[in-house]
């Protein structure tokens, strides 16, 4: 039930994107959502994939381990934690004077949740 839900959040994440990007446009936001050079392969979005793949891992490993948290439990925890992060960077991005936001970083950040979900769920002994 729980790999239902997390897939169909994914699902409308990255297919809702160019629909929402339009909402945002029509806002008009002080926050530039776009980098000029902001390419879908630049390093920055493997960047995003594996420290969110990272954080993910890293974060469930704590939970289960550390805090002697269910299975269940400490994946919930460690993928809010990671989509907690990755939207928190943006959002810095997008407020600070050094960064520009970007909702290709985002669906990176989504993405790489998403593969740390699938390998701590292949790795999980049955």
């Amino acid at each position: 039930m729980r790999r239902s839900i997390f897939s169909l959040f994914v699902f409308f994440m990255v297919a809702g994107g160019a629909q929402a990007q339009g909402a945002v446009d029509s806002l008009r936001l002080a926050i530039p959502m776009e980098k000029s050079h902001d390419s879908w392969f630049g390093k920055d979005k493997g960047d995003h994939l594996i420290t969110s793949t990272f954080l993910t891992g890293i974060s469930y490993y704590a939970a289960r381990q550390e805090y002697d948290r269910s299975h269940p439990a400490a994946l919930n925890c460690a993928v809010g934690f990671s989509l907690t992060l990755g939207i928190g960077k943006e959002i810095y991005d997008g407020t600070s004077k050094t960064g520009t936001a970007s909702w290709k970083d985002l669906v990176a950040d989504i993405l790489g949740t998403g593969l740390g979900y699938l390998l701590i769920s292949i790795g999980q002994d049955r």
